[in-house]
């Protein structure tokens, strides 16, 4: 009896956790983990790699009305630019328009994703310098191209802790089920678009199946005459007649194809005949 009450409790335990409505959004492994994060409603994956400067030069940039300039990598340091690039740690460089000081918004180690519970996700960084901390919002755009991404400078929140709001709409803050958003940017791998493939490759694919094909037919119909009928030689390529006419077939449909054209360029109007 006390073990049926007590597999009842965690029981209920269990389901008063898990329908708490709570979604997150956790990062994965790799070399763009800091940049992508799985959301635990399953709707698929948050991929912003294509945002990512491998180089150290900043990917997203903005302005604010007060006079200073924002410019920000993901994934990676921002490693190119003044004295907040000196540091090669910073996800993010603040700029004074005026006269050239900068501070880092953030270490780009210090990534992480959060939810406000429904779903929307926010990217943040902390540990820059004199504490200061950004925040990116991340608002879904499914119409826009993977390179037409908006980046904004929102607010300072309490003015003198440093604290900077951004957003960042773009296709790339949607959750994709597969694939990646693209490589636009100078970012991550993956297709060009979610769940698509590489039409070069799909082609290669399908001529490869065709030659395939193409080749068993012969030795699949050589095998047959052969051991059916007793063939041998040039007798074993299978509808040796269709393939000896063939050559002319193709010929001769090309210049009907093409007869037009023909009788144009020598001045005559005849076409095709009228059925």
């Amino acid at each position: 009896m006390q073990a049926t009450v007590a597999v009842v409790s965690v029981t209920l335990v269990l389901l008063a956790s898990s329908s708490n409505g709570q979604i997150t959004c956790d990062t994965g492994v790799g070399q763009y983990a800091l940049c992508q994060c799985e959301m635990s409603d399953g709707s698929g994956t948050i991929d912003l790699s294509p945002y990512a400067n491998a180089n150290g030069n900043p990917s997203l940039e903005a302005t604010s009305s007060n006079g200073y300039s924002y410019h920000v990598n993901l994934c990676f340091a921002v490693t190119v630019g003044g004295s907040c690039a000196a540091t090669q740690t910073s996800a993010g460089c603040q700029s004074r328009d005026n006269d050239g000081n900068e501070w880092s918004m953030g270490d780009f180690n210090s990534a992480q994703f959060s939810t406000d519970g429904s779903g929307s996700v926010t990217l943040q960084f902390s540990n820059g310098q004199d504490a200061r901390q950004m925040d990116i919002q991340l608002i879904c755009d499914e119409t826009k191209q993977i390179d037409q991404q908006v980046f904004e400078y929102d607010r300072e929140e309490n003015p003198g802790y440093y604290h900077y709001f951004f957003k960042l709409t773009s296709k790339c803050a949607c959750p994709h089920k597969s694939g990646t958003c693209g490589k636009a940017g100078g970012g991550g791998g993956g297709s060009s678009d979610d769940g698509g493939s590489d039409p070069g490759v799909v082609g290669i694919v399908l001529m490869v199946l065709a030659f395939a094909a193409f080749v068993t037919y012969f030795i699949v119909g050589a095998v047959f005459l052969r051991v059916k009928h007793q063939k041998s030689g040039t007798d074993l390529i299978i509808h040796k007649e269709f393939w000896k006419d063939f050559p002319y077939l193709l010929k001769d449909g090309v210049m009907f194809t093409l007869s037009p054209c023909i009788s144009a360029a020598k001045g005559s109007r005849k076409g095709y005949s009228t059925m």
